[in-house]
């Protein structure tokens, strides 16, 4: 028994033993196979892996990424050609703004086998040799380029469905079946597409498509063939304001059209009379209905200001105007109908004037000089462009801007104007100074805030002493600004002599104060005498009666109520000294030129 019982342990040792030798081979195995397995595909993507198709085994991430880099590139000139019947449409990937994610492509493929612990990473390297991997590409495609792509197809190839209606030929009225129509499934190729287009393959793809229901679904259309021949059977009159037109049957019947009701669950056809068909005979009366709207506006006295109500038009509602006829039409009796009208604001409303603050007398101030008749005529006109305009608070005004340019088809005629030093010309538009001059005391009795301003180069005496102003085109400008919290209305007129600018707003109390200088900088003017040949000799004439030069200061002071200074300004008139030319006779004509004098 003893001697049983030791053969029986030395026969399991010894099957131990070869287990433990069979394992280890086993575990010496797989770490040999590991060991070479991590020597082949050090940093390399692993056997088995493939991206879209196309193996990766063996190559650095660098090498991947090159590879990956020819196949794009490669892809980018092969489109795939999108079919339906016999239409085909080639797309490439540069089409729908397709980008490829190389990099994160490659990155997925190092971590087919790395991407875990050691024990699954181990799994994975042994699995891939039996079951390899292929990896889908990353990327993304432009959606509006996408969508402009699909809709081009489904433009091209959608049939769209036939609604059920009933055709009218005199009195005979049949009824249309209506029919399925084919649309584009514009989701599914989108998918579809994009999905191909990250594969690298060059291939056809069917264009899928839906059936579409027509919107209306009918199962009894008696009851709309008993309408329209309602609806046809006399004429219908349409009647606004004293004014009316008669629709024929034969009119009628042209402007019949269908549309479906749910009633109690049933798709029922409907007849009506469509304004859009009716779009002809409406642009004919419309302009008869229409009533335009007028602005509020504002008049004056010379001391106040009040607003003249607006009132609204009147437009003709088609829509409305439809559905009436179309209720009308299904009567067999009282065939009259009422044009249907909508309202028209006007621009500016009478609660909107109102609230503008339009009131109180700011300001006014008048020139006054007899010239020819073209000065005249520049001044007037440019009365009324600088004039009549609405100032919103904080808003500035641009002379220059506003009164245009000075132009023949504008209305402005020659007259003597300032062109240069010491110099009067012809200029269209000659003496508008005037206008602006009256302006800038306006606006500076009124205590608003001057942003420019600039006098004359020559002096000028009968304008307020420092207070005159200066504009040219494009150059030298008279811009202010409402510094109130209302609206102000900047009114004037002139017949060309007498100019009268007056600006009204809401008096916020202000107040102002100035003074005038003493000329100050005063050069006399020198003489200067030159030959005039056309002059007998020994007499003399003046030419130029040249100007002192001399400088002014105006300073304004505008104050609250309570004495606080809003603003303190100074206006500074600076005059050039300009020589008096004498001509000294040389020659034995009798003939004198005379001086020259100031108008503008």
């Amino acid at each position: 028994m003893r001697y049983q019982t030791v053969a029986l342990k030395r026969r399991r040792g010894r099957r131990r033993l070869r287990v433990l030798i069979a394992v280890g081979s086993v575990v010496f195995l797989l770490l040999l196979g590991l060991l070479i397995d991590s020597a082949l595909y050090r940093n390399q993507v692993h056997a088995g892996v493939s991206i879209s198709g196309h193996s990766m085994a063996g190559l650095t991430p660098a090498q991947a990424a090159a590879t990956l880099t020819v196949l794009v590139k490669s892809a980018q000139e092969s489109p795939i050609t999108l079919t339906r019947g016999p239409q085909s449409w080639p797309i490439r990937p540069d089409d729908v703004g397709t980008k490829i994610d190389v990099q994160g492509a490659v990155s997925q493929a190092m971590a087919a086998s790395r991407g875990s612990n050691f024990f699954v990473n181990l799994v994975r390297r042994f699995t891939l040799y039996f079951d390899h991997k292929d990896l889908p590409l990353q990327g993304s495609v432009d959606g509006a380029m996408m969508d402009a792509v699909v809709a081009n197809i489904a433009q091209e190839t959608d049939v769209p469905p036939v609604n059920p209606g009933l055709a009218i030929h005199g009195s005979d009225i049949t009824v249309i079946e209506g029919q399925k129509g084919r649309a584009v499934d514009q989701d599914i190729l989108r998918e579809q597409l994009k999905a191909l287009l990250l594969t690298l393959h060059a291939t056809k793809l069917p264009v899928p498509m839906v059936l579409k229901e027509p919107a209306i679904k009918v199962e009894d259309s008696q009851q709309a063939l008993a309408q329209t021949r309602t609806m046809i059977s006399a004429p219908i009159i349409l009647v606004s304001s004293g004014q009316q037109w008669t629709l024929t049957p034969e009119q009628i019947a042209a402007y019949v059209d269908f549309t479906a009701q749910d009633r109690n669950g049933v798709s029922t056809l409907v007849p009506y009379l469509s304004a859009t068909k009716m779009g002809p005979f409406f642009d004919t009366i419309e302009k008869d209905v229409t009533r335009d709207p007028v602005d509020a506006s504002f008049k004056e006295d010379g001391t106040t200001a009040w607003v003249v109500p607006g009132y609204s038009g009147e437009t003709l509602d088609r829509a409305a105007t439809a559905e009436a006829l179309t209720a009308g039409a299904l009567k067999t009796s009282g065939r009259t109908v009422n044009v249907a009208v909508t309202a028209t604001d006007p621009k500016l409303t009478t609660d909107a004037a109102q609230a503008m603050g339009i009131k109180d007398r700011l300001s006014t101030f008048t020139t006054k000089y007899v010239c020819p008749a073209n000065r005249a005529t520049n001044v007037r006109i440019t009365a009324q462009y600088a004039t009549n305009v609405l100032l919103a608070p904080g808003q500035e005004y641009n002379f220059d801007k506003q009164i245009g340019p000075r132009t023949a088809a504008r209305g402005y005629e020659l007259a003597p104007g300032i062109t240069g030093p010491n110099t009067l010309d012809d200029v269209l538009g000659g003496g508008i100074c005037q206008v602006s001059t009256t302006m800038f005391n306006a606006v500076f009795f009124a205590g608003l805030k001057v942003t420019e301003r600039h006098n004359h180069s020559i002096f000028i005496n009968h304008y307020p002493l420092g207070r005159d102003a200066t504009v040219t085109g494009g150059g030298k400008n008279l811009r202010f600004e409402n510094d109130t919290a209302h609206y102000v209305w900047i009114q004037g007129s002139s017949d060309g002599v007498t100019t009268t600018i007056t600006i009204y707003g809401t008096n916020d109390g202000r107040t102002v104060q100035y003074s005038v200088s003493d000329f100050s900088n005063v050069q006399a003017k020198t003489t200067v005498k030159i030959a005039g040949p056309n002059l007998r000799t020994g007499k003399t004439t003046i030419s130029d009666p040249g100007q002192d030069g001399r400088q002014c200061t105006v300073v304004r002071t505008v104050t609250k109520p309570d004495g606080t200074i809003i603003y303190k300004d100074t206006f500074v008139s600076t005059w050039q000294m300009f020589p008096m030319t004498i001509l000294v006779g040389t020659g034995t004509s009798a003939t004198t030129t005379g001086s020259t004098s100031t108008t503008a």
